[in-house]
């Protein structure tokens, strides 16, 4: 056997043990070592996509604008377990992401009203 035979059959098997590791990333479940606690899992269990989809449900907007960023509790209680759970390195990630989806306007507007949201 060729040795670009071999090193496409390690790429291969590389990727496959890769895909296989990822369902368990995404639900949870992969399986602790006795004594040690699952890094891949966030503390409160939602990852950063799941934030995403739930902050872009609760905002109510149009083609302009973001209307209830600062007025509306659900966004509030979301955003407050968002920093419980998440690094505050990935809170802007989440922000920017909901927001992108909407394909408002005023993108910069809803960033700040929110931004200043997670600073109380």
């Amino acid at each position: 056997m060729k040795r670009t035979d071999q090193e496409r059959i390690e790429r291969e098997l590389k990727r496959r043990e890769k895909h296989a590791k990822t369902p368990e990333r995404k639900t949870g479940d992969a399986p602790a070592e006795a004594g040690a606690a699952a890094p891949a899992a966030p503390v409160g269990g939602l990852t950063v996509s799941e934030y995403v989809r739930n902050l872009l449900a609760l905002l109510q907007y149009d083609d302009q604008q973001i209307y209830n960023t600062r007025d509306d509790d659900d966004v509030f209680e979301l955003l407050l377990t968002m920093k419980a759970d998440l690094p505050e390195k990935q809170w802007e990630t989440v922000l920017r992401s909901a927001i992108q989806k909407t394909k408002v306007v005023e993108k910069d507007l809803a960033l700040t009203e929110l931004k200043a949201l997670l600073a109380d």
